[in-house]
């Protein structure tokens, strides 16, 4: 229960127990976590309270709609991003080789978390026609299983505007490989935020924040955005093997026509998934991306 001297507020940016909160007010406040009250996320909201020696301390996390949290193989334990989020942005750079893998345990995740994934390739300035028209066609697969796409460039401006059109109303995080844009698109989306970015990053002595912590912007028509740290892998968790094919549109479809009922699609008698891979009516790049992630699962 809120007491009469806490307020509440929402976290833009935490490093650990201390962090950033914005206020009801729009003030931009330096908080400590309470150790009883757990480790803040950016996109939490928070009830904090000012001491005697007005020193800012939150004293609760609100309850959370969901997180994202992620693996690496240089720890076990699960990393958590951010919290309370609508939609996942999943940027690709159409100059770079497009990880395909990557894609899928973005989307593995956004289904598993709650939120809905976008696709977005960055760049487009940097290909000519027939590049862009083969990558349309290599990115089908997710336009056939409802996966919306926008085609932009952040340093021409283009799309942007539908791409603000899409955000309105929502939290949204960015995420993506390191190299591919996602904070150049928040620059093209505020290009005040930068010098923000910095003031805030020097008054906690955080320099290299932008590339290891989720940063929260305000954007306009009452949407938000995550600009999420750049990683070379994103390690699933606490998905079994079973639940796996509930994170592929197309499998989950299919597997309901298995002969049994813990079917993991793999070489089981009766298997209606890898039937519809050799008809051709589940692509084989997204079959193999399931195996692929099947074999890092307990």
């Amino acid at each position: 229960m809120q007491q009469k001297n806490q307020q509440t507020a929402i976290v833009i940016a935490s490093y650990g127990n201390q962090c950033k909160i914005e206020t009801t007010d729009n003030e931009i406040l330096t908080a400590k976590s309470l150790k009883t009250a757990g480790k803040p996320l950016c996109g939490d909201h928070v009830l904090y309270k000012t001491e005697a020696n007005n020193e800012t301390v939150i004293t609760d996390i609100l309850p959370r709609n969901n997180t994202l949290s992620r693996l690496n193989n240089l720890n076990p334990k699960p990393k958590q991003i951010a919290a309370n989020i609508d939609q996942m942005i999943i940027v690709i750079s159409v100059d770079h080789d497009i990880k395909f893998g990557l894609i899928d345990r973005y989307l593995v995740a956004a289904m598993f978390s709650g939120f809905k994934p976008i696709i977005v390739l960055n760049k487009i300035d940097k290909i000519n026609n027939e590049e862009l028209d083969a990558i349309k066609q290599s990115m089908k697969m997710y336009s056939d299983i409802d996966i919306p796409m926008y085609f932009i460039s952040a340093k021409m401006q283009s799309g942007i505007d539908t791409l603000l059109s899409v955000a309105a109303n929502k939290t949204n995080i960015v995420v993506g490989q390191s190299g591919v844009g996602k904070s150049s698109i928040v620059n093209a989306i505020l290009p005040e935020m930068p010098a923000l970015t910095k003031e805030i990053s020097d008054s906690t002595s955080k320099g290299k924040h932008t590339t290891t912590t989720a940063f929260l912007y305000h954007i306009p028509d009452n949407g938000q955005l995550i600009d999420s740290p750049g990683i070379r892998e994103f390690g699933l968790w606490n998905i079994n093997k079973k639940e796996l094919a509930q994170g592929f549109k197309e499998i989950q479809k299919f597997s309901e026509q298995c002969k049994f009922r813990d079917c993991l699609h793999i070489n089981e008698p009766g298997c209606a998934i890898t039937k519809a891979v050799k008809a051709q009516q589940i692509n084989p790049q997204r079959y193999n991306s399931y195996l692929s992630i099947l074999e890092t699962l307990e």
